[in-house]
């Protein structure tokens, strides 16, 4: 078992977002698509929404359910809900009208603040839909004629104030929608002190101050974007918003606007190491690179600090509070996300301690042998609408891993996804992280595909990088070296892009779907 301290504590965070806005007022806050608003523009306007949001009859503790790309809007929706004593849930902006109906029923929501999708070529239909469904339900349109509907630019010009009313340190201050690809998202109920906690273990390992710029396309509507965007204004930091991954966007915004903290998936590196161009590109500001959410290669851990000459921290967590993170270069460098374990306030769940269970009898496994990764909680984790888990004291994640000979988390896959060759099981992130390695390999995905003598054969899915593509032999003579003979890939897909979800997991549905359903070509080798 794990137990490590937290990271040295810096200065807290503002207790609220209010008093960041009254403390740190002339200076910017929020930047997107060119219009910046100072903290006391964001201040006033946190303060229009939420009372907005008593005049259309949100209550303490109601649900307000948050459907905006990244944008200043959603960063006043969020905060003016905590003002209110409400409860913010975001949403995926492309979610369709029965989509967003259901979440509204299923959160019993008492309003929805709704952003067309980017190719809506009727952009209100999803929000008639709700309508129909929901008629006592407000509905707040923002980026688009309001129509019938609650207009969210006329809400903030509101000179309009209420009392605040905030939340408890118990009371939800969010509801987080996870990101799984298989059936329907868990709603994980989030205690507001708790979500300041987990903001303050990131500032505890990055620092971040006054003088910090934030550049953050990782979209907030998710738990890990809505924490890293509200470290940086809680410190007085500067946040500039993209609603979209650009590599050329991000390179042109990191060298204008100074940018010293970048949250990027290892998927957003890989493409902004292939576009970066050091006669043309200046990133001499960035002094943090965050990353999360899948493996990372030494090769790009090394791109980060021998080239952008930045430091790293590497994250992983889930959206029910478990986490464990590392800022040293020798844990990134050794594939691990070392063993500093999150540990809650009193009363939340996570206790700060961390164990690999035998899948088959949960006993703690030894340093070395990889089995599922249990977080130890001292309360159980809730769910909106479902029972609560970690009952008996442990949270289970899913993920399969191992402590090393330091104590370090070192992450190696998914129980569930792994591919049954023959009887033998591949776990499909340990050879992904391998193919990654490559150097003519951009991006890469496992994929089952179906085989009459093995049952599932072993489907390598990879997007070149400079240049012709490796073959399937080639990848052999390369991956042999560090992988069982069984876990070598039977076969090999290129494809001009690995299908991801918006906080850069591979999508494996969508993956089948293109190699399969549509027929792409496979090469294959017979041994």
């Amino acid at each position: 078992m794990a137990v490590t301290t937290a990271p040295a504590r810096i200065a807290p965070l503002s207790p609220t977002v209010e008093d960041a806005c009254q403390r740190w007022g002339p200076k910017p806050a929020l930047t997107t698509h060119g219009t910046t608003l100072t903290y006391q523009e964001l201040g006033q306007r946190i303060r229009a929404l939420a009372s907005a949001y008593e005049t259309l009859g949100v209550a303490r503790g109601d649900r307000i359910l948050c459907q905006l790309r990244n944008c200043n809007e959603l960063i006043i929706a969020a905060a003016a809900a905590w003002q209110r004593g409400a409860v913010h849930v975001g949403a995926d902006n492309d979610l369709t009208g029965a989509e967003l109906s259901r979440l509204v029923e299923r959160l019993e929501a008492a309003a929805l603040i709704y952003q067309p999708s980017r190719d809506a070529t009727e952009p209100l239909a999803p929000l008639h839909t709700v309508a129909d469904a929901h008629p006592d339900t407000p509905l707040i349109v923002h980026d688009a004629p309001a129509g019938p509907y609650h207009s969210l630019a006329a809400l903030l010009e509101s000179d309009q104030t209420t009392a605040a009313d905030r939340p408890a340190p118990l009371d939800p201050g969010g509801i987080f929608l996870t990101s799984g690809t298989t059936g329907e998202p868990k709603a994980v109920v989030e205690p507001i002190a708790e979500h300041w906690a987990k903001m303050q273990f990131f500032a505890d390992a990055v620092a971040p101050g006054e003088d910090d710029v934030q550049l953050l396309f990782l979209p907030i509507s998710h738990v890990f974007g809505l924490r890293l965007a509200f470290m940086t204004l809680l410190r007085g930091g500067h946040l500039v918003l993209a609603d979209r991954f650009s590599p050329s966007q991000t390179l042109e915004l990191v060298e204008r606007k100074g940018v010293t903290l970048l949250p990027a998936v290892p998927t957003h590196l890989r493409l902004l190491r292939q576009r970066y161009d050091p006669s043309t590109h200046d990133l001499a500001s960035l002094g943090w690179v965050i990353s999360a959410a899948a493996a990372l290669s030494p090769q790009l851990a090394e791109w980060v600090y021998e080239t952008l000459q930045a430091r790293m921290m590497f994250v992983f967590g889930c959206s029910e509070g478990f986490t464990t993170l590392t800022t040293k270069r020798d844990d990134i460098l050794a594939g691990s996300v070392g063993n500093t374990v999150f540990q809650g306030p009193p009363g939340t769940p996570p206790d700060g301690t961390v164990r690999i269970a035998d899948p088959q009898d949960d006993t703690t496994l030894p340093p070395g042998e990889t089995g599922e990764i249990a977080f130890g909680a001292t309360h159980p984790v809730r769910y909106w609408d479902q029972p609560a888990t970690a009952t008996d004291g442990w949270y289970r994640t899913g993920d399969l891993g191992h402590l090393d000979e330091h104590g370090r988390v070192v992450i190696t896959g998914r129980l569930k996804e792994q591919i049954n060759r023959g009887g033998l099981h591949v776990s499909m992130a340990e050879v992904e992280k391998a193919l990654l390695c490559h150097p003519r390999v951009a991006d890469a995905a496992l994929l089952a595909t179906p085989n009459t003598v093995l049952g599932e054969a072993v489907c390598a899915c990879v997007v070149p990088d400079a240049g012709p593509p490796p073959d399937l032999a080639e990848l052999h003579a390369f991956l042999c070296h560090d992988l069982a003979r069984h876990k070598l890939p039977d076969e090999l897909c290129v494809l001009d892009e690995i299908p991801r979800t918006v906080i850069g997991k591979v999508d494996r549905a969508a993956l089948r779907d293109r190699v399969l359903d549509g027929e792409k070509p496979r090469e294959r080798l017979t041994r």
